[in-house]
């Protein structure tokens, strides 16, 4: 046998240990990761609901300004000629 010929037939063996490994490896980590995930995206929702909030009560809050007369003393109501 030629060197060339072993060496052939050994990259395909090492990548298929090396995807194995690969696989194994993912499997083992994956209820740990999908476990932070979730807590990851429980806290993401927490403070977009608070931000939901926050942006409702200041669209309220807006709203009066808006439709609230203005009463300042400084102002000066300038017509259209």
């Amino acid at each position: 046998m030629s060197w060339t010929l072993l060496l052939l037939l050994a990259c395909p063996l090492m990548m298929l240990f090396c995807m194995k490994g690969m696989f194994t490896g993912n499997k083992e980590s994956k209820g740990h990761q999908t476990q932070t995930q979730q807590t990851d995206l429980q806290a993401l929702q927490i403070k977009m609901a608070d931000l939901i909030e926050q942006n409702h009560k200041l669209t309220q809050d807006l709203e009066s300004l808006k439709n609230k007369p203005s009463q300042d003393s400084n102002v000066i109501q300038l017509k259209k000629a």
